[in-house]
């Protein structure tokens, strides 16, 4: 069965994502389209400060989709935390960490809005300085977290990348890779 399936690879190479489960493939894109989201949202030169609000806010639903679609993981780690590997404890913690981060950015930035939330019907009395300050350097620190986050979970990015899009030398076995 499994050098049949070989050979038809060798001769048909598989469809690109062949073997990825829709969760990976969905996961992948997802989190390039997070990944994208807080770049465009960041770069207020670009956006300007109302796309950029409404961006920050499609931003942070984004976010707990992400964060809803994880939970099992989330929970899972939690709850071992003390048995556990130190890669999978630093894994939670700089998560946890971004979360956190993320959670007062968007909500210093719901907080100094001046198109999106009162376009929605909702004012805040004092909008002062420092919760500019605060939207402004937790969005410089979640750079710094969001490239770690990325950087630990890289070889799991590049592997369903490979997989989905069929990059990369082919994996052939028995027969089929002796003659290739």
């Amino acid at each position: 069965m499994i050098g049949e399936q070989a050979a038809r690879e060798a001769i048909e190479p598989p469809r690109p994502g062949r073997g990825l489960s829709f969760r990976s493939r969905f996961d992948l894109a997802f989190d390039f389209v997070l990944f994208v989201a807080f770049g465009v949202a960041y770069s207020l030169n670009f956006t300007g400060e109302e796309w950029h609000e409404w961006f920050g806010l499609a931003f942070g639903l984004a976010l707990l989709v992400h964060l809803t679609l994880h939970w099992d993981w989330v929970t899972r780690t939690a709850r071992r935390v003390l048995t556990t590997t130190g890669r999978r404890r630093l894994t939670l913690l700089v998560n946890l960490l971004l979360c956190f981060d993320l959670v007062l950015c968007i909500g210093s930035g719901v907080i100094i809005s001046r198109y999106a939330m009162s376009s929605l019907g909702i004012h805040f009395l004092d909008s002062g300085g420092s919760w500019t300050n605060i939207h402004e350097r937790t969005a410089e620190i979640a750079i710094g977290l969001i490239a770690v986050h990325v950087a630990i979970d890289w070889r799991w990015v590049t592997t369903v990348t490979k997989r989905m899009f069929h990059l990369g030398r082919p994996r052939t076995s028995g027969r089929a890779n002796a003659e290739g």
